[in-house]
């Protein structure tokens, strides 16, 4: 009995250490929210107009960009307010509509707030499995 007694003294005690050891280190590993502006400046190869981007942002939190103002020349700019700071993949769609992409494109990862991008989809057809890349200018 008198064994019970002394874990029923010190359980929770050492219960809410371990809780809190682990908030703690949660909250330690967590990324930092920054709402930070990205802004890409796409142009087409072929010379269709890039219709969409979608931001894949490695810390989550992706999402579609929104048309921004006009960019660079032949360029269609896009802006997007990434939630954390992290690197981030452009998926783009040249020509098609909005809903439907007709040729879609894909960046390496970056972590650069500016980015112009040039997606080559001149050899790629919409029956490829295979995404045409954009790279960065």
């Amino acid at each position: 009995m008198t064994t019970t007694r002394r874990t029923d003294r010190w359980l929770p005690y050492v219960l809410l250490t371990i809780l809190v050891l682990t908030w703690v280190v949660l909250a330690a590993t967590a990324p930092a929210a920054v709402n930070r502006q990205l802004t890409v400046d796409v142009t087409c190869t072929s010379g269709n107009p890039a219709v969409g981007a979608w931001i894949e942002s490695s810390t989550g939190g992706s999402w579609w960009a929104e048309k921004g103002e006009p960019g660079t020349s032949t360029a269609r700019r896009f802006v997007f307010t990434q939630v954390f700071e992290g690197s981030y993949r452009v998926d783009v769609g040249c020509g098609g509509t909005e809903g439907q992409w007709g040729v879609p494109a894909s960046s390496a990862d970056s972590s650069a707030p500016y980015r112009k991008l040039a997606c080559d989809d001149l050899n790629v057809t919409v029956t490829d499995t295979v995404r045409s890349r954009c790279h960065d200018q």
